[in-house]
């Protein structure tokens, strides 16, 4: 029987797929790959932003050594045409002791939703957000 023939308005990888797979094989590389040359990360809570593949990869490296293990659990996706919103569950533990307090090792799960901008299969840029009072309580419940 033949196949469909692929719909060519859809790339062949989704990036927003191929983005979670990257983050949960803690692949920088693979991940910042993703993005156009001049691609974005933004942190919703505080407005940091990192521009470019090179940055990129610096800052999930270091990402990679805060939170070991860190695998992100999509629950919920919305497709609005060059936009996609998905909610998600980050679960690892922490890699580094924090502010004084014995937290490497200590479990944490953060809710949030990544917002992606996409455009012909790349990666335009992506906005995280998720509530840093939630994580400040599970740093203080480790005191």
């Amino acid at each position: 029987m033949a196949q469909p023939a692929a719909d060519p308005s859809r790339p062949a990888v989704d990036p927003v797929e191929a983005f979670y797979a990257a983050y949960n094989a803690h692949d920088a590389v693979a991940a910042a790959a993703l993005y156009t040359e001049d691609g974005w990360h933004e942190e919703a809570h505080n407005g940091a932003r990192r521009e470019g593949r090179e940055a990129l990869k610096a800052g999930l490296d270091r990402f990679f050594g805060f939170i070991v293990d860190a695998h992100w659990q999509p629950r919920e996706r919305i497709d609005a045409g060059p936009r996609v919103a998905v909610v998600y569950t980050l679960t690892g533990r922490l890699g580094v002791d924090i502010k004084g307090r014995p937290t490497r090792g200590l479990a944490i799960e953060l809710k949030g939703a990544h917002l992606f901008d996409i455009a012909d299969g790349r990666l335009l840029g992506t906005c995280d957000y998720w509530d840093p009072a939630m994580f400040q309580r599970q740093i203080e419940a480790a005191a």
